[in-house]
């Protein structure tokens, strides 16, 4: 097809069918149509060479991807060579909350498979086994970084050593940083770390939580995620488990609680300020009273800003009864829509969230 652009004003193309002219003098018409044309052709250029950048741009992502994934996986596979281990296995990565989710576990498969390619003079272990035998032994990825956990892990899976992993978006990438551990000695023995683009489908996986193993400090820290079990709800966070035994109302609403220390002897600081309920009508109400153990504090309410937690020293593996009081609550509540209660162990702030809890009255 031709673009007409030496086409003179007032006079048609001769001899293209269906040309006309308006009184005879001028080509309108077929100039129209040769614009038209025109037009429909460089839309499908346009589209065509739109579509080709994005195969072209898709391909280069993909391609720097597996690069990646490539290095990390040779590096972390040349540290263990180097440290003389024989048997590896590589555990759940989580993001800096220590949530294990979607993209974690996704990650952490792709990386056993690339070191399982790249094995020099040791063996990665089935991560479907691995799995398996932690069940079995009522292992899991909670404290896994704990001395005592990753030697039992390597007695009970016959490992000399983990791969563990963190996840952590950073711009338009998500930084992957590895860890090797020797299951005898707890020590870090390899490293590598590396980028990855965060594309659609990755923040997809990111966003899709499993598990919550850890947290850390900050104020923007992820909330532990909850877990529905027989006796109520659980959530686990800093290494200590929180166990809701039920919530009642009696003018005031207070829940109570088992607090595990999943980790070593150390001191937990239990409702700080700004502990909050939701009810079911959307009111919000702030922490009055918060108890853990034989320590007892207490604040003014929704004003008050100063110390409204309770500090006491939990011993590893021995559960404490905690309970935290709103008062002033409507008598019109029948749930809990959101229990958030904020914490602090080690200098780290989390927090801990439950839903939809009924009130006994």
């Amino acid at each position: 097809m031709k673009c007409n652009k030496d086409r003179r004003w007032g006079q048609a193309e001769k001899g293209r069918k269906g040309d006309r002219t308006i009184d005879g003098k001028f080509g309108f018409y077929g100039r129209r149509k040769d614009m038209k044309r025109c037009f429909v052709l460089f839309r499908l250029v346009a589209g065509l060479v739109v579509s080709i950048m994005v195969l072209v741009s898709n391909i280069s992502i993909a391609m720097a991807y597996e690069k990646e994934i490539k290095t990390i996986s040779s590096s972390i596979a040349e540290s263990v060579t180097t440290a003389g281990k024989k048997t590896v296995a590589v555990v759940d990565f989580t993001d800096l909350q220590g949530n294990v989710t979607e993209l974690g576990r996704f990650l952490a498969e792709e990386i056993s498979v690339d070191m399982t390619i790249a094995a020099k003079g040791f063996e990665v272990i089935d991560r479907t086994h691995l799995n398996s035998v932690m069940k079995e032994h009522e292992l899991s990825m909670l404290g896994i970084t704990d001395p005592k956990k990753i030697k039992k892990l390597g007695e009970v899976a016959g490992v000399d050593a983990i791969v563990t992993g963190s996840v952590t978006p950073f711009g338009d990438s998500i930084r992957i940083t590895c860890k090797v551990i020797a299951t005898d000695t707890a020590r870090t023995i390899g490293a590598s770390k590396g980028d990855i683009a965060k594309t659609k489908a990755i923040e997809e996986l990111l966003a899709r939580g499993i598990e919550n193993t850890a947290t850390t400090k900050g104020p923007a820290s992820t909330p532990s995620v909850k877990k529905e079990t027989k006796a109520g709800q659980k959530a686990e966070a800093q290494n200590f488990t929180f166990e809701l035994k039920g919530c009642k109302m009696s003018g005031s609403i207070t829940c109570d609680f088992m607090i595990t220390n999943n980790g070593q002897d150390r001191k937990l600081e239990w409702g700080h300020p700004n502990s909050r309920i939701f009810d079911d009508s959307g009111n919000e109400y702030r922490q009055s009273d918060a108890q853990l153990g034989n320590k007892r504090g207490r604040g003014t309410g929704f004003f008050d800003m100063g110390t409204m937690g309770v500090q006491n020293l939990l011993v590893s593996g021995i559960y404490v009864k905690a309970s935290v009081t709103f008062e002033k609550v409507s008598s019109q509540a029948n749930m809990i829509a959101l229990l958030e209660i904020n914490n602090a162990t080690d200098g780290n702030d989390f927090k801990v969230q439950f839903r939809n809890i009924p009130l006994t009255k």
